[in-house]
């Protein structure tokens, strides 16, 4: 069962429900856990984050300073109020906008000096943001709090591999508070060799990296911590947002320091990093100098645009010209031709300068990439509801010039509600082979094969199972003969 929709319509964040009014949420750390145990002479990091309660846009501003004005430090005891000597960080903004995909946090640090001389004991924290009387014109106004609980004591004389790992990573993120980058790899290297296992410190390291503007490095570091993740847990049931957010924003930074003269190119199916694609599908390909302009094809693909071209070199010498949806000085989007032969390839893309860049490619019968809304991996798709009567309704999920979104109602426990996903390099599978699983429970492909529409675009629908309801933000994983596509994410109330 196919429902071939003319305009995909892209799925931002979430509701199987009504709205309600918008407002904040806080979420209290220390030291990233909220029922934390730190030891004496080891940094404190009191972190509030702020989310939007319902993903719905909020704003936090006050007359007349910053938003953490707002904000109050509360610490006791069963004695009563303590006070520690924490500092908080200037935030870089002074007014912040919540959403469902954007967040604000405020971070109160205490030097591993200053944290030595607070007593051994049990305390509570607490974070009040009050904006009652200080709103800013058009801001939120009202009153929220939010709570951890932490225990000070003196370090053991043997950490656990837990605590070890705790210890390295708050003295990572002190530093980096502080600026110390030398301090923030020094502390990461130091877990990583005791605990080669821990995944946070490799994504920190890559962060690092990025940060110094080794973007290659960064890029094979997040390949890597993904890998190292997916090796540990085969079907995975949380999004991978943090692990798989940077990896296209680093392809980009690495295309963006090629120079002009550079004539490598990297062609990569969507939202992946290894170069292989398969006939027939959507790639992407990143460089220096592959466009004089920015040109974007009306209606169908172009054999041209702003004079740029791609050709393909198949494993049996015979070039095949692409057709192009968008060109642009360092990124170029085509649609490989159907009749590649497999094996190695080599993709030429000629300027409209006359300048060429080659790149060498693999080209596999099926290749899965699924299209996501932005670099966080959240689905790009739609959701179709299907009645008892068998009536087919109109896309439950759209988004709106504001990148709002407008949902309608829907119980999964009685009428079938069907998933619409938007890939590419799966339509030489036969349906049987393409495989969904979300939140790691396996749903019925009802479809699987070409949109239909659009040149190189394929479409899976699959049932949502009704033991989905109320899972919150959950993994989308499609695999196609066994292998995997790009992770990707959808949120379910």
């Amino acid at each position: 069962m196919r429902w071939r929709w003319m305009v995909p319509i892209f799925l931002a964040g979430s509701s199987l429900g009504a709205q309600t009014a918008s407002g904040p949420e806080i979420m209290l750390d220390v030291n990233g856990q909220s029922d934390a145990v730190v030891s004496r002479g080891w940094p404190l990091l009191i972190r509030a984050l702020l989310i939007s309660a319902d993903g719905q846009p909020v704003s936090i501003a006050v007359k007349g300073g910053t938003w953490t004005q707002a904000l109050s430090l509360t610490v006791s005891t069963s004695g009563g109020a303590q006070k520690w000597p924490v500092q908080l960080v200037q935030p870089a903004a002074s007014a912040v906008s919540l959403s469902n995909l954007d967040t604000a946090e405020a971070v109160w640090l205490a030097a591993p000096s200053d944290s030595a001389a607070i007593p051994e004991g049990v305390y509570s924290v607490s974070v009040t943001l009050d904006t009652s009387s200080s709103a800013a014109s058009g801001a939120w106004t009202g009153s929220v709090a939010g709570s951890a609980a932490v225990t000070i004591q003196s370090e053991p004389s043997s950490l656990s591999t837990e605590d070890e790992a705790s210890k390295y990573l708050a003295f990572a993120a002190y530093a980096r508070l502080k600026g110390d980058s030398a301090g923030v790899g020094s502390a990461l290297d130091t877990l990583i060799a005791h605990q080669p296992t821990v995944l946070e410190a490799y994504r920190e390291k890559a962060d690092l990296l990025a940060a110094s503007g080794d973007y290659a490095g960064a890029l094979a570091l997040y390949e890597d911590t993904i890998s190292r993740y997916l090796a540990s847990h085969p079907g995975p049931t949380e999004p991978l947002g943090p692990l798989t957010r940077p990896v296209s924003a680093m392809a980009m930074k690495v295309a963006q320091q090629q120079s002009p003269g550079d004539a490598t190119v990297t062609n990569v199916a969507p939202g992946r990093t290894d170069t292989v694609f398969a006939p027939d599908s959507i790639v992407s390909a990143y460089g220096a100098g592959l466009a004089t302009s920015n040109a974007v094809a009306t209606g169908s693909p172009a054999s041209a645009l702003a004079g740029t071209s791609v050709t393909i070199t198949d494993s049996g010498g015979a070039a095949a010209p692409a057709l192009l949806f968008s060109v642009s000085p360092t990124q170029v989007n085509y649609a490989a031709p159907a009749s590649l032969k497999l094996g190695a390839a080599t993709v030429t893309i000629t300027s409209g300068d006359g300048s060429a860049h080659t790149g060498s490619v693999t080209i596999a019968d099926v290749q899965p990439a699924v299209f996501t809304l932005n670099s966080a991996g959240l689905i790009a798709g739609s959701i179709v509801r299907v009645t008892a009567g068998g009536q087919v309704s109109e896309s439950v999920y759209a988004v709106d010039a504001g990148n709002n979104v407008v949902a309608l109602p829907v119980d999964v426990s009685k009428d079938q509600v069907y998933l619409v996903l938007y890939a590419t390099g799966i339509r030489r599978a036969a349906q049987s082979e393409v495989k969904v699983s979300i939140g790691g429970t396996d749903g019925a492909v009802a479809y699987a094969g070409p949109q239909g529409f659009y040149t190189g675009l394929d479409q899976v629908n699959v049932q949502l199972p009704a033991s989905l309801a109320g899972r919150g933000d959950v993994v989308v994983a499609l695999s196609v003969r066994g292998g995997q596509a790009n992770p990707a994410h959808v949120s379910i109330k």
